[in-house]
C-alpha cells in the first residue's frame, strides 16, 4: 500500500487554523450578530405571542387580526434584518474557508458550492436503474489526491409514488433511492469489461434462497455473479461482471480486504462501487455533513476547523483505503 496522504491530521488542522487566522476573525464577527439578533428575534416572538394569549384568556379580545400582522411583521423582519447577514457568513465561508481548507488534501482543486454529480455521471455509474423525480445535491469538489483524481458531492436522488383513498384524496409519498456522497476517481487498474458490487442483503437475509435469487434475478444486464475467494467479503457483498476473468484480477485478496475496511468504516450496507470505463464508482450512503455551516460553532476554536477537516478526510480516507495511488503498471 503506498503512502498515506493524510497523515499528521492534528497538525495540519493547527496549520490551518493559524493560517487562515485572519479569515476566520471577521466571520466570527458576523456569527456573533447573527446569532445575537436571532436570538433578540426569537425572544421577541416569546413575549409577543405570551402578551397575545394573556389578552385573549383574560380580556377575551379578538386578537386574530394583530397576531397575523404579527407573523407577517415577523416573517419580513427575518427576510430584510437577519437572513441577509446568515447569507453574509454562508457566501464568506463558502468562498474564502472552504477551498482552503479542501487544497490542504487535495491539488488542482474546483469547488462548487451549488453544484453536484450530474444525472449523466450518476447513471452512468449503472448502481442506481431507478429513474428520479427529484435529485438534488451539493457541495461539489474536484482535485487529485495524490496520482488519483476524483470527483465527488453530497447527492439525494428520490422517486415518488401517488395514490388516492377512497374519499379520493391524493396523496404524494417521496423515496429515497440513494442519499450520502457519490464519487468518481480513476481506476489504477486497466480493465474494459464492467464490475458491480453491492451489499449482499438478499443472502443475510434470506440465506441460501437470497444466493439463489441474486444469482438468477439480480444482475438484471449486469453480467454474471461472481464468487470471490474470501468467506467475509462474499458474505458482505455480491459482485457481478461481464468478465470472470478480469473481476478476479481487479478484486485481488487485498481489495476485497479493502473493500471490506471501507463497509467497517461507512457501514455494512452502505457501500455500492462499480468498475467502468477506466473509473470507479463509489456511493458511500448515509450522513455526510460535508461543509454544513455550523452557526453554533466559534470560527476561532480549533474544533470547529476539525469538524470541518474530519468530515472531508473520511470521504476522501475511502481512496487510501483502496489504495488507489498505486499505480499498476504504470496506469
Amino acid at each position: 500500500m503506498s503512502a498515506s496522504l493524510l497523515n499528521n491530521i492534528e497538525q495540519r488542522i493547527s496549520d490551518l487554523q493559524f493560517q487562515l487566522q485572519y479569515k476566520l476573525q471577521p466571520l466570527e464577527d458576523i456569527r456573533i450578530e447573527f446569532k445575537k439578533r436571532l436570538k433578540i428575534f426569537w425572544i421577541t416572538i416569546a413575549i409577543s405571542f405570551s402578551i397575545s394569549a394573556a389578552i385573549i384568556l383574560l380580556l377575551y379580545f379578538p386578537v386574530a387580526p394583530l397576531l397575523l400582522a404579527l407573523i407577517i411583521g415577523y416573517i419580513i423582519w427575518y427576510i430584510y434584518k437577519i437572513n441577509p447577514i446568515k447569507k453574509n457568513l454562508s457566501d464568506q465561508f463558502y468562498k474564502e474557508i472552504v477551498p482552503h481548507i479542501i487544497s490542504e488534501f487535495l491539488s488542482d482543486i474546483y469547488f462548487q458550492r451549488d453544484n453536484c454529480i450530474s444525472e449523466k455521471d450518476y447513471f452512468s455509474s449503472n448502481l442506481f436503474r431507478k429513474s428520479t423525480d427529484k435529485y438534488q445535491g451539493y457541495n461539489l469538489i474536484k482535485g487529485n489526491l495524490g496520482h488519483t483524481s476524483m470527483l465527488f458531492s453530497n447527492l439525494h436522488t428520490q422517486y415518488k409514488t401517488t395514490s388516492t383513498d377512497s374519499k379520493g384524496r391524493t396523496r404524494t409519498q417521496w423515496h429515497t433511492i440513494f442519499k450520502g456522497v457519490f464519487l468518481i476517481t480513476d481506476s489504477n487498474k486497466n480493465f474494459n469489461g464492467e464490475i458491480y458490487i453491492f451489499p449482499d442483503t438478499a443472502e443475510r437475509m434470506l440465506g441460501g434462497i437470497g444466493r439463489w435469487m441474486q444469482e438468477k434475478f439480480g444482475s438484471a444486464g449486469r453480467g454474471e455473479m461472481i464468487y470471490l475467494e474470501d468467506p467475509n467479503f462474499e458474505k458482505r457483498y455480491v459482485v457481478y461482471a461481464t468478465d470472470p476473468v478480469e473481476a478476479r484480477y481487479i478484486l485481488t485478496p487485498s481489495m476485497q480486504e479493502y473493500f471490506m475496511e471501507l463497509s467497517n468504516r461507512y457501514g455494512k450496507d452502505c457501500v455500492y462501487a462499480s468498475f467502468i470505463n477506466g473509473k470507479l464508482y463509489l456511493a458511500l450512503s448515509g450522513n455526510f455533513n460535508l461543509f454544513t455551516l455550523n452557526t453554533s460553532r466559534s470560527f476561532k476554536d480549533e474544533l470547529t476547523t476539525k469538524y470541518y477537516v474530519e468530515n472531508l478526510v473520511r470521504i476522501l480516507s475511502a481512496v487510501e483505503i483502496l489504495d488507489l495511488n498505486t499505480r499498476i503498471w504504470n496506469k
